[in-house]
């Protein structure tokens, strides 16, 4: 297949391929290499969770905004993205949450840090360390881990962390800060979600998996070229078509 047909579901398996074939050929962080495994899980996640929050989750909620709306694509699925990413279940209860997430915020009181200069603060990774931290995050809404994660995605919010969960410019990079406001109108707060890498890795097979699960009915047959009927028994023994004839 070249174009794909349905972007949002196509092109984050098409990513997550890319992960699966080429991830362990990298190099790892040494402290004196670029950490290309790092880099590499990071950027090729981009696609994976922003294109179906983009191009499926808001257009199901806005159908006005009509100009790329995938949900009409795969209705199936639209629904089963809107009902997942709820507004307030507990994020914990989804079909693509794997942890271990750790949660932790930090108050604005006269002005919010420069991560990109000072790096993670000493009082958020305390918050980071504490058993707490990872009940806080599985007790987020779906739809703020959701917003926290596309939102550091999109719009540069990640800080790379050693294995202690520290910023540090010498160490391997082992684990993940993903950082976004509470409102992007009027932020008071900013948001942390912190997990390591293979962790992550671990959470985007899950989120892909999930996708192809909610949207098999629809697109079994599109993705193997064969009508209904014959992906039917592309997925059936022939022994049991053969029992239900009889």
């Amino acid at each position: 297949m070249g174009n794909p047909t349905h972007f949002s579901l196509e092109v984050p398996k098409r990513a997550h391929q890319l992960l699966r074939d080429l991830y362990e050929h990298l190099s790892d962080s040494d402290g004196t290499k670029l950490p290309l495994k790092a880099t590499f899980l990071l950027s090729i996640s981009m696609p994976i969770v922003i294109l179906p929050i983009e191009r499926i989750l808001k257009y199901k909620r806005k159908p006005s905004e009509v100009h790329m709306n995938d949900a009409v694509l795969n209705p199936k699925l639209a629904d089963a993205v809107d009902r997942a990413i709820d507004l307030e279940a507990k994020v914990n209860l989804t079909e693509f949450f794997t942890g271990p997430w750790q949660f932790a915020s930090l108050e604005k009181g006269a002005g919010f840090p420069n991560l990109a200069a000072d790096g993670l603060p000493e009082a958020v990774a305390a918050q980071l360390d504490s058993p707490s931290a990872i009940e806080d995050a599985k007790n987020l809404s779906a739809n703020r881990f959701c917003k926290i994660l596309r939102n550091a995605l999109a719009h540069g919010g990640i800080l790379y962390l050693d294995e202690h969960g520290r910023s540090s410019s010498s160490s391997p990079v082992r684990r993940f800060a993903f950082v976004s406001t509470n409102d992007p109108r009027n932020p008071t707060k900013l948001h942390f979600l912190r997990i390591g890498m293979a962790d992550y890795r671990a959470f985007l097979q899950k989120w892909v998996e999930w996708l192809k699960t909610e949207a098999i009915d629809d697109i079994l047959a599109k993705d193997v070229g064969l009508d209904a009927a014959d992906a039917m028994d592309a997925i059936v023994p022939e022994e049991a078509v053969k029992a239900a004839a009889e």
